[in-house]
């Protein structure tokens, strides 16, 4: 979400408001932890740098574009003193797909974009409200220029864990972050009590290696990233590691001996937030149902979904290398059918699907006679070399 948008200004009446005040209203407004830090990263800041200059970003060049107001939110936010961090428990069960494929657990419910800027908004709302000056806070999740992890960290939300994730000690890995930056003078909460200790279960089960020391992530490799964030084609090697996962990794939290802290970990159906309960895509697309997604079903189902963050091409292309990966001849028709899609990127990975199951399917040779693109043609030759 983009910082909340500008409104007419009303009559607000303004008084001092104290930070048990803020605190008190932000739980009111849906959030299960409230703390307060400064309002830039701090040491994190050169961390951020030295990643982007090492380029672990990958395609996502919207980091680098906002680097100088990443590290200093008075550069786009004059006058910001304190940040009042925010974070909301989504913990559950695994989230699958009917007959197969993975969703990581934010991503299974309502799209958080939507009901998390809600929450923010009708907090800062309310602070107003009661009396903090108006348009002094500015809020986001996610997509505004913010090391939101930092704040957190910064601000006593959780520690920093060897995923480069936050872990709250009282609520575990999954959860959701937001911020408001505010002109306020908040006191600092201290820093949050535990950390990692010895623990590597996140760098040891981490399917592509992409935790590569602790705090060291490379996105390039990271399934959050190849599924979501890139677009084109996965690459190679790390298609067998993408396994089951159709849209995003929960590895590194599922391994995690904090997430038993979650309090949402064991609620399912009416016993979890309606925020949080699976999306009907989720409890009624299959894999071959998403590898043949229409554009027209595509822009009027997969609406208030996370999901569609991967695009319509990438959702079809990560159904086809979880088919792939499953190896089940049921699923040969379509991908065979796929290898007659208009998009190159559906076509290709197709053809490492059905090599995958079948490297001696006669559909693979037909499509390698017809295919006008080159890449596509390699992999089709590479889907039918012997293994």
């Amino acid at each position: 979400m983009g910082p909340v948008s500008k409104r007419p200004t009303p009559p607000r009446r303004t008084a001092p408001v104290g930070p048990e005040t803020v605190r008190s209203i932000a739980q009111e407004s849906g959030f299960d932890l409230v703390a307060f830090g400064p309002a830039d990263p701090g040491e994190h800041a050169a961390h951020f740098l030295r990643w982007l200059e090492a380029g672990r970003h990958g395609e996502m060049n919207y980091l680098a574009a906002n680097r100088e107001r990443t590290i200093d939110p008075t550069a786009w936010r004059p006058g910001v003193r304190s940040a009042i961090a925010l974070a909301v428990d989504y913990g559950g069960p695994p989230v699958e797909l009917p007959g197969g494929g993975r969703v990581a657990r934010y991503a299974g419910g309502r799209d958080y974009h939507r009901w998390l800027r809600e929450r923010v908004f009708s907090l800062r709302e309310r602070l107003e409200a009661a009396g903090v000056p108006y348009g002094s806070m500015n809020g986001g999740t996610d997509a505004v220029p913010v090391l939101e992890r930092a704040l957190a960290v910064r601000a006593g939300i959780g520690f920093l864990a060897k995923s480069a994730m936050v872990i709250s000690p009282t609520h575990g890995p999954y959860l959701q972050l937001a911020e408001l930056l505010t002109g306020m003078d908040l006191p600092p909460d201290p820093p949050a009590a535990g950390s990692c200790g010895t623990c590597t279960a996140c760098l040891d089960a981490c399917p592509t290696a992409a935790i590569t020391a602790p705090f060291e992530v490379d996105a390039r490799r990271c399934l959050s990233y190849t599924t979501i964030e890139l677009r084109g084609s996965v690459p190679v090697e790390l298609r067998r590691a993408q396994g089951e996962w159709l849209f995003g990794c929960d590895v590194c939290l599922e391994v995690c001996p904090f997430t038993r802290r979650s309090g949402l970990r064991e609620r399912v159906g009416a016993a979890r937030p309606a925020e949080l309960r699976p999306h009907r895509i989720v409890e009624t697309w299959t894999l071959v149902d998403i590898l043949a997604l229409p554009a027209a079903r595509y822009e009027a189902e997969f609406t208030g979904t996370a999901m569609r963050r991967a695009t319509r091409s990438g959702l079809r292309r990560n159904a086809a290398v979880v088919l792939g990966n499953r190896g089940d001849d049921a699923a040969l028709p379509a991908l065979a059918a796929a290898l007659g899609d208009e998009d190159a990127v559906v076509r290709s990975h197709a053809a490492w699907a059905i090599g995958c199951i079948d490297a001696r399917h006669p559909a693979l040779a037909s499509a390698l006679a017809a295919e006008p693109d080159a890449g596509v043609r390699a992999e089709i030759e590479q889907a039918m070399a012997p293994r």
